[in-house]
């Protein structure tokens, strides 16, 4: 039977020992704790009748980047800080002013219901009732998630109708089948299994999981499997996000470590280098980083494969434990979503290793056909008194009075679609451009100058 990844297990590791910190962690044995941190509970219905509870935390007073980070699960019964192993992230986003909120997976610490009983549609639409809720209590802020592994079955799923302003994607699986597969050869591989015993294994492994996954009743004869889990796998090993990576509406920023050992690195990159079109977003491949991103020297499937050793070292070694320059790329690529902030600038397309990402990888403000691709980028966005806020364009009838804009740029097919222009030369001569859905909507100047634009109210 295959082999399926805990996802964002190497991040599930959870210690006993603490200590107290102060309230700005510096890192090493200080991230294991967040005790000292200020933290808000909440809580969202989801299904209608199942209630889900989690925690926001808040950084240190004054420090707010207004910019909040929800976490959203891997495989298995995750708690909302996954059992510890988010502590030393939770904290190094803090420390950047950026809030976190996480949340129990249903079934799990005080949240109801089975996380066994979803499939990944079911998590798509808990992770929206989610952020209807935290987009209650922070309206005005740049509210996005950051999912681990199996979470790339879910959060593709999302689109800016659910007041996302991002998404970031760690270790993102693309196809469930093809991870089974890839999951199972590294562990032939580190077992001494020759290639051709292996692909036997894998053909052998294949067929028997369709006669136990496709049989109407649990079967009697999987003693390493219960029926929930079962069930479980059954509902969702067909799952391939490919689609839903073609049609992503969100910023996107996609990495992976690239000596993971649970999913294929290589290939799932370069399927989102292929499909996903949404700009602003980044495929990143981090160099000597594990499933989760840790430095390689953490490299294990499991965490309960960690010698003792290792456990101490990471208790030790906190945000440090994190492949060099990982956490750095993360915060920074969330701070420039913050479309509040005047003057910052998004990458679109970019396909790149950690070492090739700097300050002149930012697109230039300055358009060219060749940086089209099939979507086009918010590049910059100023107004004399007052940044514009992301939150404005979620409302249907808000309207868009002389602000003035550098660099604004829209979706050429959806342009198309609402009759706006025919050819993609023709948005290169535009100054005035037609509005689209408010959900599809900040469009308008090209270049750069004093020109002045209207968003006029708009129904989807």
């Amino acid at each position: 039977m295959k082999a399926f990844l805990h996802a964002g297990l190497v991040l599930s590791l959870a210690l006993t020992i603490t200590r107290p910190v102060s309230v700005m962690a510096k890192g090493g044995e200080e991230d294991q704790t967040l005790s000292a941190r200020q933290t808000e509970e909440f809580h969202f219905t989801w299904n209608e009748n199942i209630t889900i509870r989690g925690t926001i935390w808040l950084p240190p007073d004054g420090a707010t980047q207004g910019n909040l980070a929800a976490l959203v699960h891997g495989d298995g019964p995750q708690d909302r800080t996954s059992g510890g192993g988010y502590n030393p992230l939770i904290n190094a986003l803090l420390d950047q002013g950026i809030a976190v909120a996480s949340w129990d997976k249903p079934g799990v610490g005080e949240s109801g219901g089975s996380w066994l009983d979803q499939s990944m549609s079911d998590r798509a639409d808990e992770t929206r009732s989610a952020i209807r809720k935290l987009r209650q209590r922070f309206e005005d802020s740049t509210i996005g998630a950051i999912g681990f592994s199996q979470a790339g079955w879910v959060l593709p799923r999302l689109s800016v109708e659910d007041d996302l302003d991002y998404l970031v994607l760690i270790g993102p699986a693309v196809n469930w089948q093809d991870q089974g597969d890839y999951f199972g050869t590294i562990r032939m591989e580190a077992e001494g299994k020759s290639l051709d015993k292996i692909e036997e294994a894998l053909i052998r492994d294949r067929a028997n999981d369709d006669i136990i996954f496709n049989a109407p009743t649990f079967p009697n004869n999987t003693a390493d499997l219960t029926e929930d889990r079962w069930a479980f796998i059954k509902r969702n090993r067909h799952e391939d996000s490919t689609i839903f990576i073609a049609n992503l509406t969100i910023s996107t920023l996609a990495m992976w470590g690239e000596v993971d050992l649970n999913v294929d690195a290589s290939k799932s990159a370069e399927i989102y280098r292929k499909f996903l079109t949404v700009c602003p977003h980044q495929v990143v491949l981090i160099p000597e980083a594990t499933h989760g991103l840790l430095k390689s020297t953490y490299n294990y499937q499991l965490v309960d494969q960690w010698p003792w050793q290792k456990q101490i070292d990471w208790y030790e070694e906190g945000r440090f434990a994190y492949a060099e320059g990982a956490l750095d790329l993360l915060t920074d690529w969330l701070l420039q979503q913050d479309h509040r902030e005047a003057g910052q600038s998004d990458i679109c397309g970019g396909s790149k290793d950690i070492k090739d990402i700097g300050g002149s990888s930012s697109s230039a403000p300055g358009l060219h056909a060749s940086t089209i691709c099939s979507v086009l980028c918010v590049i910059l966005v100023w107004a004399p008194h007052k940044a514009v806020s992301s939150s404005l364009l979620r409302k249907k009838k808000s309207s868009w009075q002389g602000t003035r804009a550098k660099t604004i740029v829209v979706d050429i097919n959806m342009l198309r679609k609402e009759g706006g222009c025919q050819e993609q030369e023709e948005v290169l001569r535009l100054r005035h451009v037609a509005v689209l859905p408010y959900t599809r909507a900040v469009l308008l100047l090209l270049e750069e100058g004093d020109q002045y634009c209207n968003k006029t109210n708009t129904k989807s």
